[in-house]
């Protein structure tokens, strides 16, 4: 494993065995949940600030984007809709970095490195330097579903009275022509040639900004560059949807498609168990996925963040057998030919990927029992949070109008997030500074043996 991977870029390996050793409770697996609840209640106020302000910004975006996509030219207005939405996932982003920042003071690791000589990073440069891997794992892992989802409910929350004319106009037989069918919620469905013309200029910016990001680095071009990289990934979803929409009908009609779709139940019927196999991993899918994915993913993250980042790709196979083959291929391809495949990676986003495979690297070397307790933690956390929404539910009673329940929901909703958001946070801090202490652990007795 690479010494960029173990103790951040910049660390010397030399100097790690100097770091001052780490209480035991900070370094052992089993005692994960105990460092998490240390560092939160370290580190509750700036956390609370930053959820805080996060929440009150994503409010204003999504009520900016309600308001902006009601009046003349509305297709026009649609398109600086989308622009709201992707800021507003933006400010999420970095949001999240700005509160692993804040706890970046208190984790060993950080400690280690100021003891090798190595200068903390800014909150500017940290953030410029993971946006560009944070929106290549958002867009690869489908989590802009759910700040979709919520961005198109609160349009159609605020005009609700649309729907409900749009019914009584229906339920009224003496009405003289067909009601027209209401628009809330649809504030992110863009025109088709609106969406060619946005998706061709975020497509031409970001390669540019790529290929002096490239060249030159800085927090200012990866923030543009992450930007754009949404801005062209949601622009084209539009005309990804629209295409699929229209080639849907045709086909089904296709003689190609009748006949897959025979063998496939034929296929069903003829393997014993498959049905039932099917269903079984429908229902369980969603659960693995939350339990043991999403907290990877999440952790893989949180790793980036921290430093613990390379941008080789030789980093992801080091120290196993496919090491040899990569030398191998690279000393026997020509200068020009392995620029070719760097700037062809550069250019296509592929070059982003080697950051979070040599993070998920560092993630699964930190050993089973911890990413066991980790996952354990999320989970119990996670459900432990339903059920004390639940609870306080119960305390505040039934006997409430509607609009009572509404109001309600604000401050319940809004400290069940605070407090899963914040504890989730430093569980998956705690858990990269015990991964990175055993890695430097490790190393120090291997160097003086």
């Amino acid at each position: 494993m690479s010494e960029s991977l173990a103790l951040g870029a910049g660390s010397r390996p030399e100097t790690a065995q100097a770091s001052p050793p780490v209480r035991w409770w900070r370094s052992s697996p089993y005692a994960l949940p105990l460092y998490a609840l240390g560092l939160w209640g370290r580190r509750l106020v700036p956390l609370v600030l930053w959820f805080t302000a996060g929440k009150l910004g994503r409010f204003g975006l999504l009520v900016a984007g309600s308001e902006f996509s009601h009046g003349s030219f509305r297709q026009w207005r649609l398109a600086g809709v989308m622009f709201l939405f992707i800021v507003m996932v933006m400010l999420g982003m970095i949001v999240v970095v700005g509160m692993l920042h804040t706890l970046r003071g208190v984790l060993a690791e950080t400690r280690a490195r100021r003891d090798a000589g190595e200068e903390d990073e800014s909150l500017l440069d940290r953030a410029g330097r993971a946006l560009i891997a944070f929106v290549a794992v958002y867009l690869a892992w489908g989590f802009q579903t759910a700040d979709w989802r919520e961005f198109a409910d609160a349009d159609m929350e605020r005009y609700a009275v649309q729907y409900d004319k749009y019914v009584a106009a229906q339920l009224d037989s003496a009405h003289p022509t067909p009601p027209v069918k209401p628009d809330a919620g649809e504030n992110l469905v863009l025109d088709v040639r609106i969406a060619v013309i946005f998706t061709a200029v975020a497509l031409v910016v970001r390669y540019v900004l790529s290929a002096l990001h490239a060249r030159r680095g800085g927090s200012r071009l990866a923030f543009g560059v992450a930007f754009f990289e949404l801005a062209y990934t949601f622009y084209g979803a539009v005309l990804v949807f629209a295409f699929a929409q229209g080639r849907s009908a045709w086909l089904e009609e296709r003689v190609v498609t009748g006949w897959w779709n025979e063998r496939w139940a034929a296929l069903e019927k003829a393997v014993p168990g498959w049905q039932a196999a099917m269903e079984w991993l429908g229902e369980v899918r969603p659960h693995i996925t939350e339990a043991l994915v999403q907290p990877l993913v999440w952790l893989t993250l949180v790793i980036l963040v921290y430093g613990a980042y390379s941008e080789d790709g030789r980093d992801v196979v080091r120290g196993t057998s496919l090491e040899q083959a990569a030398d191998a291929v690279r000393r026997r391809t020509h200068r020009l030919t392995r620029r070719g495949v760097g700037m062809f990676m550069a250019r296509t986003g592929l070059d982003r990927w080697p950051p979070v495979l040599n993070a998920l690297r560092l993630t699964l070397r930190g050993g089973a029992p911890l990413i066991t307790v980790m996952c354990l933690c999320y989970t119990l956390l996670h459900v432990g949070m339903d059920y004390a929404e639940r609870g306080v539910y119960y305390l505040i009673g039934t006997a409430h109008r509607q609009l009572d329940w509404q109001v309600y929901q604000i401050p319940v909703g809004f400290g069940r997030d605070l407090v899963f958001t914040t504890l989730t946070l430093c569980l998956f801090a705690a858990t990269y500074d015990i991964a990175a202490s055993r890695q430097r652990t490790k190393r120090s007795v291997s160097v003086g043996e």
